[in-house]
């Protein structure tokens, strides 16, 4: 009996990740496509029960792991003021590497969001909806900015004998003001707890850009993030 359920249990990640390889292979070997990689450390601070704060710093890479694309500081504060509702500010200071266009180098920017999130639990899945604005500025130049509105739901599959359940999401950029760029992204995400008060996540998410004033590309993104409490 025992190694039976170990079976349906191996069986039911090689479906998931038979399903994971069919949604993302077609993008994958598009001409115009990127890999990039993204590292995060977070540290969480649960001020009561309906306050908490992170604190995070981010390292990026771009142009298939070989250039430097961005270091973030990040702080986020949400409260939560009913059960599975989130309200969230968000504040990020960019150095951003710009290594296209006429003028080159490394851009000080600051960007700001505000969201909200809502959370679904249901039988097989469990599902989130979150909505956010977000404005990016730059520091170094004038009327450079980028406003987005952002949409993303959510589906965590419930396995019962998978304690590290896996994400499946989807999120839409629309750019409300500047260069009318949109961005639609795919992805997966895994998270394991170390301990208690430590976790380990890592994704892949697909992400292809919609331009109005240059070509279509799109980006393969492999993120880990550290987060302890």
């Amino acid at each position: 009996q025992k190694a039976c359920k170990m079976l349906i249990i191996k069986q039911k990640k090689l479906i998931y990740f038979i399903l994971f390889l069919a949604l993302f292979a077609n993008p994958v070997y598009s001409q115009d496509n990127e890999f990039r990689g993204w590292s995060q450390i977070q540290y969480s601070i649960d001020i009561n029960k309906k306050w908490s704060l992170d604190l995070s710093q981010h390292f990026r890479l771009k142009e298939d792991f070989n250039i430097v694309d961005s270091y973030i500081t990040e702080s986020e504060i949400t409260y939560s003021p009913i059960k599975k509702l989130k309200l969230s500010g968000q504040l990020r200071y960019y150095y951003r590497n710009d290594n296209s266009g006429g003028v080159q180098g490394f851009e000080n920017m600051y960007r700001y969001r505000l969201g909200i999130e809502k959370r679904f639990n249901t039988a097989p899945l469990n599902f989130e909806l979150r909505l956010a604005y977000q404005n990016r500025v730059s520091l170094d130049r004038e009327n450079r900015f980028k406003k987005r509105i952002r949409i993303r739901p959510l589906a965590e599959i419930k396995i019962k004998e998978w304690k590290n359940r896996p994400k499946l999401f989807y999120e839409y950029f629309n750019e409300i003001d500047g260069s009318d760029q949109k961005a639609h992204r795919y992805g997966i995400s895994l998270k394991k707890e170390l301990n208690k008060n430590q976790s380990f996540i890592i994704r892949y998410f697909f992400q292809k850009y919609d331009e109005k004033i240059i070509s279509d590309f799109t980006n393969n993104i492999i993120s880990i993030k550290y987060s302890f409490n």
